[in-house]
């Protein structure tokens, strides 16, 4: 083979990954918990599967604080597209865009205090965006070294192959911060890609990466989906609890489809010139701007998070966290603190059967297995939430352990 030439499975294995992960996942079918089909009967905490009538509450959704549901946003996106009378212009917006969503990021810009690029996802940003900041032209021109933080999301972590063909990409052990700083002392330019809430449990060490990015200069990409509008003083995140000025050399993605109430995902910038670059780069010029009702519900979210609400449903989820916390102190949980847990049960059989079982005392919970975790490291997600009773919260601690001592 020519020395030019890199061999296939660097960064990903489809025959690998495939079969092992479809095994999984027709085991949770052959037990039923995929492919429900339900009507809301209250919210996210009463559902009801259609051909069966079971009754369950939903701890599955990432929709932290229950805004998906909350009458202003949904009036807002009705209203939306009642005034425009269009659906979207299907078009590069970089070339025209409609009056709606130069209002909205001028709104999302106020609120987050840094220039907002919004997109129909996170998995589009980031297709957009990492590969530009492998390349250098986020930066000086040169290529910059990108180390993916082992637990990555998937969205970011699926880019591997295309970042790689611009620049050197590394992975390090989870909040290595050690390794990190190793990294940085052998490269020049190097970025970080993380998360800042992770998907399956835990949180980055915004910290010790704040501290490498002071001292050597590190550009940092984070993606806090899991913690915009669910953690800081007026929704802005985990990651802004710490990057609050992001200067030139972070960037911050993060999901409106989670706990901020809407859909899409927008891109934190701190320097206006990216912004305008990236605004007709690669994806994000594909016709990928936020459809109009999707624009309405966005801004009526924003309304919602500017009143007393957003306080009321954040005491409530953090009410919550702690009677969770509380109720399984002993327990191998992962989360300690955060709105999302995740219990680890070794193999994809009893991560089937534990969810199988909170199922039938009435909650979904989704069982986790490879490649979404490591092999060997199967569990249950729980995702906790500012639109759920206390009872409800309490209830659902108690069968989980009871749940768990019958399974050991």
């Amino acid at each position: 083979m020519s020395p030019d030439i890199v061999g296939p499975h660097r960064f990903r294995n489809n025959r690998k990954m495939v079969p092992a992960s479809e095994a999984a996942w027709g085991l949770a079918e052959k037990h039923g918990m995929l492919g429900l089909v339900v009507e809301a009967v209250d919210g996210q905490n009463r559902l009801r599967e259609i051909r069966t009538g079971h009754e369950f509450a939903n701890l599955s959704s990432c929709s932290y604080l229950g805004l998906n549901s909350h009458p202003t946003v949904i009036e807002a996106g009705r209203a939306a597209l009642a005034e425009e009378r269009i659906t979207g212009l299907s078009m590069g917006e970089f070339r025209i865009r409609l009056g709606i969503l130069d209002r909205l990021e001028e709104e999302l810009a106020e609120h987050f205090g840094a220039h907002v690029l919004p997109s129909v996802s996170c998995g589009v940003l980031s297709a957009a965006i990492l590969p530009l900041l492998a390349s250098g032209h986020l930066t000086d021109g040169e290529p910059l070294v990108v180390v993916f933080d082992r637990f990555a999301h998937f969205s970011m972590n699926f880019l591997k192959p295309v970042v790689a063909d611009e620049t050197l990409v590394l992975t390090c052990p989870h909040n290595d911060m050690e390794f990190l700083e190793d990294v940085c002392k052998r490269y020049p330019r190097v970025a970080y890609v993380c998360e800042g809430v992770y998907s399956v449990g835990g949180q980055a060490d915004l910290e010790g990466i704040k501290a490498l990015q002071d001292r050597y200069g590190m550009f940092v990409y984070l993606d806090d989906s899991h913690a915009l509008s669910a953690v800081g003083d007026h929704g802005q995140g985990y990651a802004r609890t710490v990057f609050e000025d992001l200067g030139s050399r972070t960037i911050v993605v993060a999901s409106i489809a989670k706990a901020f109430g809407s859909t899409g995902g927008i891109a934190m910038i701190g320097e206006r010139d990216v912004y305008e670059f990236l605004y007709r780069s690669g994806p994000l010029a594909w016709s990928q701007g936020l459809r109009t009702a999707a624009v309405g519900t966005t801004l009526g979210a924003l309304e919602v998070h500017r009143g007393p609400e957003l306080g009321e449903r954040r005491r409530q989820l953090a009410r919550n966290i702690e009677l969770f916390d509380d109720r399984l102190r002993g327990h191998d949980v992962r989360g300690g603190g955060s709105h999302i847990k995740f219990v680890t049960v070794g193999d994809n059989d009893r991560s089937v059967r534990l969810s199988t079982e909170l199922y039938r005392r009435g909650y979904y919970c989704s069982a986790m297995f490879f490649p979404i975790v490591a092999q060997g490291q199967a569990g249950v997600r729980m995702m906790l939430r500012g639109d759920m009773p206390t009872e409800l919260t309490e209830r659902f601690a108690t069968d989980l352990v009871d749940v768990l001592a019958g399974l050991a």
